[in-house]
């Protein structure tokens, strides 16, 4: 399995963790990886999960401007 960094293009982040199918990675720049099934499947980066997944809009209640 070839894992390469998202951010940088590192061809070999280091496996810190596994638990079954998943692991968790680490790169040289400090990116954190996941990994399951030999695929990457998250990363840090810009998410509105927490917002869709309480049931709150990231751009705030209706009929308000965020921004």
């Amino acid at each position: 399995m070839t894992i390469v960094c998202l951010s940088c293009s590192w061809p070999a982040p280091g496996l810190v963790s596994a638990h079954g199918a998943v692991r968790y990675w680490r790169c040289v720049c400090g990116q954190w990886l996941v990994t399951e099934d030999d695929r990457v499947t998250a990363s840090p980066g810009p998410s509105d999960l927490a917002a869709r997944r309480i049931g709150h809009r990231a751009s705030g209640p209706p009929g308000r401007t965020v921004g």
